[in-house]
């Protein structure tokens, strides 16, 4: 079964880490935000999901060689203000919306079910974001590792989630040993 690429799952795992890190463009974030920027991500996931949307709108339309992150930096700061400046942003940038069946739609599926989904009784979102960058890196790059694509639509979702699900318990809930491989939490560098 084909598998993401080396790059498009550095460029995930990059991306997620900017973002939950305040560092996509960071004297812009920390202007906008005036240095309340994870609290703001923590209690607002919609800024999450929607700066992730434009990362992988971008991603699988211009296929670029890094996360345009500087653009993102505008993009979630626009969102927070809500200002005009989200106008320069296109149509298919900001499309919110997992409607075609292949990788962009799965993302943003998978996402969504991170932000919605207390795996743990108690953990949810908020912990995810105050965990800090890595957390949430480790989670999408489980997720990219695993998924795979027949006919240029993931295959295994459900199992792909099943493998973060399983990583997420076994760091919160003490004495539960996960079954995942090196390979499934392998960070990769592109």
């Amino acid at each position: 079964m084909p598998v993401l690429s080396i790059r498009q799952k550095s460029s995930v795992r990059h991306f997620i880490y900017y973002l939950v890190n305040g560092t996509l463009d960071f004297d812009l974030v920390e202007q906008t935000f005036d240095g309340q920027y994870h609290e703001v991500l923590k209690n607002e996931p919609e800024l999450f999901y929607k700066t992730a949307c434009v990362f992988i709108n971008q991603e699988t339309a211009q296929n670029l060689d890094w996360p345009n992150v500087k653009k993102l930096g505008k993009f979630i700061c626009s969102l927070y203000k809500q200002d005009k400046e989200l106008s320069t942003f296109e149509s298919w940038e900001t499309n919110y919306v997992a409607t075609v069946p292949g990788y962009s739609s799965d993302f943003k599926l998978f996402t969504e079910w991170l932000i919605k989904t207390e795996v743990v009784k108690g953990i949810s979102y908020k912990h995810y974001i105050s965990e800090g960058a890595s957390f949430a890196e480790q989670c999408f790059a489980i997720w990219t590792n695993v998924v795979e694509f027949n006919d240029n639509k993931v295959s295994n979702s459900e199992f792909a989630r099943e493998r973060v699900i399983r990583y997420i318990k076994s760091y919160y809930l003490e004495g539960f040993i996960d079954d995942l491989e090196d390979w499934e939490f392998e960070l990769h560098m592109e």
